[in-house]
């Protein structure tokens, strides 16, 4: 059975990622997202302000890129948002709204992210993941797809984006964009997972030398470079950082990894100027980032790393905004 009970709500089921994961060889090879309706006129999924809830975890680098970029785009007015957390009950069903009143999200009465897999699918087979996006008109999950997502808010929703919001997509670099962002999930946001739940030492070794390279490749481009395109934060700038941003004090740390971002100067500077963007560190949070072990003072210390004084002028001609407004 794919579901459980709990006082009457029928909920998703999480399995081990070891258990559903890994393949033949060892390696770890992501789920793929099970609602991937696109939004618009000619799908499922209407482009509409006040239909949509956007769940989504604070230490989740997946989700979190996503909730940087609704933050960015002002989109706090047309699509609300659930920051879940995981459960502290003894069931195998990960996310709770423990931040709504009585752990239940009001627009769509569930009290578990599985319930809404539940509701939108009962053949949903998988973890119950977040980012998604729930259509509380409907019902039922509108889109999981964490790899597409963040492209449905910049190019579809942008009728609802803020005044003065950076755009993260221009349409002219769009193609390139998109490459870049899937060149990242191989490289570097899906590789370290790759290492996270490698099987074997074989599938580690893999995992590492391409997750290396990147960071190589990147510190090199950075060199010369205010982000991945040039003077103007994109899409692809959120994806890189969501996850260097948890490099040191948790990926690494977990995998006692010798590569180190503060190791690496270029790649440093360039995720703490991008920090340092209030509507990005007004959804980063190191106290659920950093692993266990960290206590209060060491976050705070961590914070005040990433809040030092970034001064990349020296060595790289900036324009005077970091954005390119619409």
């Amino acid at each position: 059975m794919n579901y459980i009970e709990y006082n009457g709500r029928k909920i998703s089921v999480r399995p081990a990622v070891k258990d559903y994961e890994i393949d033949v060889n060892g390696a770890y090879v992501r789920q793929i997202p099970w609602f991937r309706e696109p939004f618009g006129e000619s799908y499922k999924n209407p482009v509409e302000k006040d239909r949509y809830t956007l769940f989504w975890a604070k230490d989740c680098a997946w989700s979190n890129r996503v909730a940087i970029i609704y933050s960015l785009l002002g989109l706090y007015e047309s699509i609300k948002e659930e920051i879940v957390d995981w459960t502290e009950l003894d069931l195998p069903v990960g996310w709770e709204c423990v931040n709504s009143k009585d752990c239940v999200n009001k627009e769509s009465n569930a009290r578990f992210v599985g319930e809404l897999y539940y509701r939108s699918d009962n053949n949903f087979i998988g973890r119950p993941s977040v980012p998604l996006l729930f259509d509380y008109k409907r019902q039922v999950i509108a889109n999981n797809d964490h790899q597409n997502m963040t492209y449905y808010l910049e190019r579809d929703f942008k009728p609802y984006h803020g005044e003065g919001v950076p755009n993260l997509l221009p349409i002219n670099d769009e193609e390139e964009i998109v490459n870049m962002g899937s060149w990242l999930y191989d490289n570097i946001n899906n590789a370290i997972y790759r290492m996270c739940f490698a099987a074997n030492k074989t599938q580690y070794k893999i995992a590492y030398g391409v997750f290396y390279k990147a960071m190589e490749d990147l510190e090199q481009r950075l060199s010369n470079l205010r982000f991945i395109f040039g003077d103007h934060i994109t899409d692809s700038d959120i994806r890189l950082f969501s996850t260097l941003v948890r490099l040191d004090v948790d990926y690494g740390k977990y995998l006692n990894l010798d590569i180190h971002l503060i190791d690496y100067v270029n790649l440093f500077d360039y995720c703490k100027e991008i920090y340092q963007i209030p509507k990005v560190r007004e959804k980063t949070f190191f106290d659920k980032i950093c692993r266990k072990e960290f206590t209060e003072q060491d976050i705070n210390n961590v914070e005040r790393l990433w809040l030092n004084k970034v001064d990349r002028k020296d060595k790289i001609k900036l324009n005077e905004s970091i954005f390119i407004y619409k």
